[in-house]
This record gives structure tokens, C-alpha cells and sequence, in this order.
């Protein structure tokens, strides 16, 4: 296997493609939705055992939330990231549990880096 410095699906994949000089990774799909100038949703979805053993993670989809200059950003940019990050959540939920079923959403992180300490101001 690859020897990645990173956990980040999008990052592997990225450091993969160009270090065996692809255009695509057999296995890995990826879709990029450019949400507002300073917000970007990478989805890297990994179809089969020929992906996994290429970026060294398990079958799934992996979803990035890139949010530019997050440290400066006005509230409404916040707001929008938050709102983003909200249907996210709610597009995962909706496709993992019935109608019926519960479901225990957890946010786990370290304040002091910026991809753990994005708050969610939006109700689901």
C-alpha cells in the first residue's frame, strides 16, 4: 500500500493520482460541487477492493467540506458553511436510517483546528 501522511479521502486520492501519473483511480469516483466562491464539497467514493488497496480506505463515500478562510469570515459565510455542512448531515442520515429509526449524531473535535471547530448553526 501507498504511504500517505493524511486520512482525508480527497487528499489521498489526489496524492495517489499524481504520484502514478492518473487522470482516474480504477475504483475511486470523485465528484467536486463549487457551493459559493470560498466553499467546495469533494465526494470520493470508493466502489471496489481495486480502490481501497489504492488510497487505503475501506468501500464508502468520503465527503470533504472545504471551506476557504474560515478564521476571517463574516457571519453570513459561517452561516452558509453551517448550512452546507447541515444538508450534508441530512443527506447521509436520509440514506443510512428509516423514517422510524433513531440516529445519534456526534461532533467530536479540537477547537484549536479549523476542521474540527466549525459550529453548526442550522436546525435539522
Amino acid at each position: 500500500m501507498f504511504n500517505f501522511n493524511t486520512d482525508m479521502a480527497d487528499e489521498r486520492r489526489d496524492i495517489f493520482r499524481k504520484a502514478n501519473n492518473l487522470k482516474e483511480i480504477p475504483g475511486v469516483e470523485t465528484e467536486t460541487i463549487e457551493e459559493e466562491e470560498n466553499i467546495k464539497t469533494n465526494r470520493v467514493k470508493i466502489t471496489n477492493k481495486q480502490g481501497e488497496q489504492a488510497i487505503g480506505k475501506p468501500i464508502g463515500t468520503y465527503i470533504t467540506i472545504d471551506i476557504k478562510n474560515l478564521k476571517i469570515a463574516e457571519d453570513e459565510e459561517i452561516q452558509k458553511a453551517s448550512e452546507i455542512v447541515t444538508k450534508e448531515l441530512k443527506e447521509l442520515i436520509n440514506r443510512h436510517i428509516d423514517k422510524e429509526g433513531d440516529i445519534l449524531v456526534v461532533g467530536l473535535g479540537n477547537i484549536y483546528v479549523t476542521p474540527d471547530s466549525l459550529r453548526t448553526k442550522s436546525s435539522f
